[in-house]
């Protein structure tokens, strides 16, 4: 994720200050992912540790229950497998294939179950109607402009809030689109972030960088993907990006 992509095809002037911005955007959304990543690998992890566990209790009895060994052994196999597997497939967030490819419907699940619990601790709900959808996008383009998104927002809202994404098909594109909508009550009291919070800066530059679409909206944002494998060209420039604000 940290690794900036398609900078060549931006002006040699602009190309290798953009090309640091790009890093220091996808560095910033991979610290506030990484909570969540951690979070993830610990909870496959933990089912291990019950496991073994039990299997110590069984190995202390004076006449040990082979048969209840036998079956623990083969659930803890069971679960260091699945660790593994979820371990493997948490990594490529940090370090992403850019030829993988993942549908819609696929990828808006797997973003929200890497972010959901901790929105909520924030007094955030995630609410997903994205169905029915079955093309392909590129994974790391919706991975890190999806969740870069629905990161900036939920920092840049001052109250807890609904986030409803919602999804058509058009001609080689895909839009996708954030409603964001204030609910009541205060956010629950959680510790700061480690890290900064990312702006809306971050997202555009992620955006452009990933060939996505992004607009902003008095009510959440607007994103729009070209299908996995078509390059279709989005309107601005990097050199509108460098000279914004930060904030």
């Amino acid at each position: 994720m940290l690794k900036p992509a398609h900078t060549s095809r931006y002006p040699n002037e602009l190309s290798a200050e953009f090309s640091d911005l790009e890093e220091a955007a996808r560095y910033a959304l991979l610290q506030r992912l990484t909570p969540a990543i951690q979070h993830h690998l610990m909870g496959k992890f933990q089912s291990m540790g019950v496991l073994a566990t039990m299997l110590e209790r069984h190995l202390r009895s004076a006449e040990p229950d082979l048969l209840g060994m036998r079956t623990d052994c083969a659930a803890l196999k069971s679960a260091s497998l699945t660790a593994a597997n979820s371990s493997s497939y948490l990594m490529t967030w940090i370090a992403p294939d850019r030829a993988a490819t993942l549908t819609v419907d696929a990828g808006v699940t797997e973003c929200l179950g890497l972010l959901t619990t901790e929105f909520r601790f924030k007094g955030f709900v995630i609410l997903n109607e994205v169905s029915g959808i079955d093309v392909a996008l590129c994974s790391t383009a919706l991975r890190s402009v999806l969740s870069a998104a629905l990161i900036a927002l939920c920092d840049l809202s001052a109250a807890p809030a609904e986030l409803v994404i919602r999804a058509q098909t058009r001609a080689q594109r895909v839009e996708l689109s954030i409603e964001l909508r204030p609910t009541e009550g205060r956010a629950t009291p959680v510790r700061p972030a480690k890290y900064r919070p990312l702006s809306w800066r971050d997202v555009q530059i992620l955006a452009l960088a990933e060939s996505v679409k992004l607009t902003r909206t008095s009510g959440g944002a607007q994103l729009s993907f070209a299908h996995a494998g078509e390059h279709v060209p989005v309107d601005g420039g990097i050199g509108e990006v460098i000279g914004q604000d930060k904030s």
